[in-house]
């Protein structure tokens, strides 16, 4: 039963995607919305719950993702505005993955060292 269950999430994550392409072809404020919301994060609580993990340990996981969020917005800043200065779409698009993979490898020291993390 497991892997249907797994199976499952899959098809619906790729749901999800599919249907957020199809809206963004129309409108693209929309689709902004719709991916600001946190989707993957509540369905990952919703899974975590239903095989059984304590409440507690959704509320870390929730606590978490809290401050992981803040180097994740570099990706949305750095590549607009390298974008905006005239680079090409995909140079942006590493150059924002980079700042973000580095934004995350920082919280993640501070949150260790201030014990923000369970």
């Amino acid at each position: 039963m497991s892997g249907w269950l797994d199976a499952g999430k899959v098809v619906l994550t790729a749901l999800i995607i599919f249907a957020v392409v199809q809206v963004q072809e129309r409108n693209t404020l929309m689709a902004a919305v719709l991916v600001s919301i946190p989707i993957v994060s509540t369905l990952s609580m919703i899974w975590m719950n239903h095989e059984g993990q304590s409440t507690a340990e959704i509320a870390s996981f929730a606590k978490d993702i809290v401050w992981l969020v803040i180097p994740s917005l570099l990706l949305f800043i750095v590549m607009p505005l390298l974008i905006d200065r005239g680079w090409e779409f995909y140079p942006a698009l590493g150059a924002g993955l980079a700042s973000t993979i580095l934004g995350y490898f920082l919280m993640i020291q501070i949150m260790e060292k201030y014990g923000l993390t369970a």
